[in-house]
């Protein structure tokens, strides 16, 4: 069960032992804050990284439960095709989108349509639902440039 969730990640009592989900192990995808994912007080299944009883600690894992997008994303995400997204963030370079099978992208700030001179924030919102068009993919890094730009 969730016994308490930080900024870096989330505490999961293992049955009188606790354990530590690092904010990297808990989704594919970018995690901008644990609460995102869970909740205090979920019960969650763990995968188990690491015993350190000489530090007392454990490391565990939520995303390893699941499939690896990026495994086949290549054959799933061809360059040039077309996918819904969501705004996941929006910064001053561009914004991350997330598609549905859980992985992100960047969409820099030239592949997106009206950003002559306006802020970002102004035309993109998280959540905003956009469609994106595939630049490059690089699963091994976990990488992907998008582009709000479909002609």
């Amino acid at each position: 069960m969730v016994t308490n969730v930080t900024d870096f990640g989330v505490f999961v009592d293992l049955g009188g032992v606790e354990g530590l989900i690092h904010i990297s192990e808990l989704s594919w995808g970018r995690v901008s804050h644990p609460t995102h994912i869970v909740k205090i007080g979920n019960t969650i299944d763990v995968q188990v990284l690491d015993l350190s009883p000489e530090r007392c600690r454990v490391a565990l894992s939520l995303k390893r439960l699941l499939p690896n997008p990026w495994n086949n994303a290549s054959t799933d995400l061809p360059e040039g095709c077309t996918k819904p997204a969501t705004i996941t963030s929006v910064l001053s370079f561009g914004a991350f989108a997330r598609l549905d099978n859980g992985i992100e992208g960047l969409i820099h700030a030239s592949e997106i349509p009206q950003s002559e001179g306006k802020p970002l924030k102004e035309i993109l919102a998280e959540g905003q639902n956009v469609q994106v068009r595939i630049l490059h993919l690089d699963s091994a890094h976990q990488r992907m440039g998008l582009s709000m730009r479909l002609e």
